[in-house]
């Protein structure tokens, strides 16, 4: 395997949504100059490995790398982006994707969700990668008429979330993307002037501090309805309005005194209803950021 030190992964078992994935990752790649990763991830205990003999699953191995060698070769053509394709063994497919990321310098993982009505679906494998990831996940829409470009970043806001890193992830991917900020949190009490006041000035440090990083950002505050719970359906409403969002960002929560990392479910319900792609990041303690650079 000819694996470049920065590299971006593409779990691929050719269903539309990997393939939809696949076209996110190449216009990404384009911009940071990365490599992409093909990865397909044979499962050993799996129906077919039960059913194959050894000879016959060597025979299906083959026809993979060929159908991904195939495919590489077509969107390098077009795009001249390097792709790798990569077929492995294992006995969990989540575990082989993270462990992949960890051992061959991975700086991003871009997976597919599936459609049932109008809903996304997560399905478990990328439920898992979600979850065991550390480095950040975009999961894509099977959407063959999305946009690929990633200019308008959606920031939501809330006072106990937001941390700097967030800020600053966006930040790096509007100067990556030559793109903007939009920033929006939601206010539950208009009454309450203490939290009023405490968003008010969140938002003008935030917009303060993304402008003086050259970055064009607008911030809004939109008061929250009284079924709306939490900040999810707010997003969602706020997406379909603005009708240019092109990625939400999104950052994942580490439950304090559990070693398994826990995707809360405020993160997963963004991902299964929101209609364009999510990035997902796990917060790091030392608040930099690296990735792109």
């Amino acid at each position: 395997m000819n694996i470049k030190d920065k590299n971006i992964v593409v779990p691929m078992d050719f269903r539309p949504q990997a393939e939809e994935a696949l076209k996110q990752a190449v216009n990404i790649a384009k911009v940071l100059n990365h490599q992409i990763v093909l990865l397909y991830v044979h499962q050993e205990k799996g129906v077919l490995t039960s059913i194959f003999s050894k000879e016959q699953t060597k025979l299906f191995d083959n026809a993979v790398i060929d159908k991904m060698t195939a495919l590489a070769k077509e969107i390098a053509d077009k795009s001249g982006v390097d792709i790798q394709p990569v077929l492995l063994h294992n006995n969990s497919i989540h575990t082989a994707i993270v462990e992949f990321t960890k051992t061959n310098n991975s700086e991003l993982i871009v997976m597919g969700r599936g459609v049932k009505g109008e809903q996304s679906i997560i399905g478990a494998n990328t439920s898992r990668v979600l979850r065991y990831s550390k480095v950040p996940v975009i999961t894509v829409t099977c959407d063959p008429n999305s946009s690929q470009s990633l200019r308008n970043i959606l920031l939501p806001l809330d006072l106990t979330k937001e941390t700097r890193q967030k800020v600053n992830w966006g930040i790096t991917l509007a100067k990556l993307f030559g793109g903007q900020i939009k920033v929006v949190s939601a206010l539950w009490d208009k009454n309450n002037e203490n939290i009023v006041g405490q968003l008010k000035l969140q938002m003008a440090q935030v917009e303060n501090f993304i402008k003086k990083k050259g970055v064009k950002c607008t911030t809004e505050i939109v008061e929250a309805s009284a079924d709306a719970k939490t900040l999810v359906p707010i997003i969602i409403k706020y997406v379909e309005t603005q009708g240019d969002i092109d990625l939400i960002l999104l950052m994942t929560q580490q439950e304090i005194g559990f070693t398994e990392f826990f995707m809360g479910s405020y993160a997963s319900e963004v991902i299964r209803k929101a209609k364009v792609p999510v990035m997902s990041i796990i917060p790091h303690d030392t608040g930099q950021i690296i990735w792109g650079i």
